[in-house]
């Protein structure tokens, strides 16, 4: 048993990569030594000040263990405590969590370009989009709430990258908030249609020239910001993520592994677009698109379900402590 800490004194976990040997724990001796089932061990205990916990820190360096995380743990009037681990952790897995539900609805929004393909694929386009509003404005509503979520998703994996690598963290918020712009850009083009096409029902046959052109201007910016330019701020912005995770090991690397090599298989479909203008529902780009929609899918499932790796948060926490205390020797 520990004795209760004294009103001065600090209560500490430090956790250690692998599983202290018996003949070591007389070097600990006031901390409770627990070994914890994934294979680490936890030294937890009061720490009488700043002096003693640089002394504690430089056993575990001594004895060549790598140094998982260093957390003050903050005791109550009845002597319950919750770190301040525990208490990142539970913001880490929230913002999990609601990454993981963007990752869906920005997925679940991709359908809406797929439902008005037939009716801005017809020659008889203009006449059709009126005929089928509400399809198109279901179409219009599925690229906000994927413009949306796409803003979202960069938005609440910054906190989370920056702390691996800001500059990328950036970059991840810089070109998804440009994919959102062009997927807004899109949405408005539809609209702008749907209202064309009501007008051109009204009107007779002597305007049908300058409405057929200002429809086919709406018509190809919708292609150009929905089909071809938002994949690129997609695709950089993924891209960026994706390789954040695979170095941290913020999720398996399987799966961050995937997900670069997917991402460049959807943006080599992003440029065959670009430079031939076919279909972007053709057989090639869609082969080059589904392992990156089932990636997602896969990933805001592990989000949802198992959340950012605990240790790989921890380790960068423990690293930064840990210099500032070695430091100071």
């Amino acid at each position: 048993m520990v004795d209760e800490p004294t009103s001065n004194a600090q209560y500490y976990e430090i956790r250690l990569k692998g599983h202290l040997e018996a003949r070591w724990s007389y070097r600990f001796e006031g901390l409770t030594i627990t070994l914890e089932e994934d294979g680490n061990t936890l030294l937890s205990g009061p720490v009488a000040d700043q002096a003693a916990l640089h002394g504690w820190l430089k056993k575990v360096r001594d004895l060549g263990m790598p140094l998982v995380s260093v957390i003050q743990i903050q005791l109550d009037e009845t002597h319950s405590y919750r770190s301040n681990k525990e208490k990142k952790m539970n913001t880490n897995r929230k913002t999990a969590i609601i990454v993981g539900i963007l990752f869906i609805l920005g997925f679940a929004g991709a359908f809406g370009p797929v439902a008005m393909k037939p009716i801005l694929d017809d020659p008889m386009y203009l006449a059709k989009i009126f005929e089928n509003k509400n399809t198109v404005m279901v179409g219009a509503l599925s690229q906000l709430i994927m413009a949306l979520a796409c803003a979202g998703i960069a938005i609440g994996l910054y906190p989370i990258l920056k702390k691996h690598n800001e500059s990328l963290a950036l970059g991840v918020v810089g070109f998804r908030l440009i994919e959102n712009i062009f997927k807004i850009i899109a949405a408005l083009a539809l609209l702008s249609l749907l209202t064309l096409s009501r007008e051109s029902v009204k009107d007779d046959a002597v305007a049908v020239s300058a409405f057929q052109a200002a429809g086919a201007s709406l018509h190809a910016i919708h292609f150009w910001s929905a089909l071809v330019l938002a994949h690129f701020g997609f695709c950089l912005g993924a891209l960026m993520y994706y390789y954040v995770f695979y170095r941290s090991n913020l999720i398996p690397r399987w799966l961050s592994g995937w997900g670069i090599a997917a991402i460049l298989m959807h943006l080599t479909g992003a440029l065959i677009t670009m430079f031939t203008q076919i279909d972007p529902f053709s057989t090639s780009t869609s082969l080059l698109s589904i392992p990156i929609g089932l990636n997602e899918l896969t990933l805001a499932g592990w989000l949802i379900v198992k959340g950012f790796n605990p240790s790989a948060v921890a380790s960068l926490s423990a690293k930064t402590a840990t210099n500032e205390l070695l430091s100071a020797a």
